[in-house]
């Protein structure tokens, strides 16, 4: 049994944002034949179920670690099944640092993203590319008064780029921060990353760790091409990281994963 971990954007789904009829049947076909299936995600959950729907991980047990490994929840037996959080107080903390910083803030919670004003940063953007609603909450960091896998910052690249350094030190022992897009910066709890998510589902379906395969483009993916068995990344990622990948497959728009799994994992069946 091998597992599979897939990134979302620029890796299983295509420059236009989607899942190609080969990569959909061949993923399926891993999964009918004994291999484990998931998706590993900067997204919130309900903004990649949909894709988890598409390779029916309700039938075959797949699961869906989003927020960069934060939450890991499986649609099958729809809950939970690792949760990583950032206490609400420590985050309000954080959001009123990072808004004097002249950062945009995010949410994702039950569905939907709530933000603190309608020209936040990019939010249209990310509801589009999410296929999820928008709720204005004007003070929403103030009032945050629940654990969240993931705080999003949003703004002007060069506004990011100045300030994240300053953010991070602040709170070096709270919390791991990802800048994997110009415009966004992911703050996820001390320690969460997608290759510690990768280990985390491994174990949890007692698969040996050199028996993993990961495959990513972007820097958020660095950690899970690390640390899996096997690191591939795909035609499109960074020269940075197919330089630490094991192999390097072909683009998002050509099926990469797709030809990967085919020829290393189900043709070995």
């Amino acid at each position: 049994m091998k597992l599979i971990a897939v990134d979302l954007d620029g890796s299983l789904l295509t420059s236009k944002n989607n899942l190609t009829d080969f990569t959909k049947k061949t993923l399926i076909k891993a999964s009918k034949i004994g291999h484990k299936v998931v998706i590993i995600t900067g997204r919130d959950y309900y903004a990649a179920s949909y894709v988890g729907d598409l390779l029916e991980f309700r039938k075959y047990g797949g699961l869906i670690s989003s927020s960069n490994g934060g939450n890991v929840y499986s649609p099958r037996e729809n809950k939970t099944i690792i949760n990583h959080t950032i206490d609400y107080i420590l985050a309000r903390e954080i959001i009123s640092f990072g808004k004097n910083l002249g950062f945009d803030l995010i949410i994702y919670h039950d569905g939907k993203i709530l933000a603190e004003k309608k020209d936040t940063y990019s939010l249209e953007f990310l509801a589009n590319k999410n296929k999820m609603s928008v709720e204005i909450e004007p003070k929403l960091g103030e009032d945050l008064n629940f654990p969240v896998n993931k705080i999003l910052f949003t703004g002007k690249p060069e506004i990011i780029e100045k300030n994240k350094e300053k953010l991070a030190k602040q709170f070096v022992n709270d919390i791991n921060p990802i800048h994997a897009m110009p415009q966004f910066l992911d703050l996820m709890p001390k320690g969460i990353n997608k290759g510690k998510s990768i280990l985390e589902i491994a174990d949890y379906y007692k698969i040996d760790h050199k028996d993993t395969y990961a495959f990513g483009d972007e820097i958020n993916d660095i950690e899970m091409i690390k640390m899996a068995g096997v690191g591939v990344a795909m035609g499109n990622a960074s020269e940075y990281v197919k330089n630490i990948a094991d192999f390097v497959t072909k683009s998002n728009d050509e099926d990469g994963i797709a030809h990967f799994v085919n020829e290393y994992i189900i043709k070995e069946q």
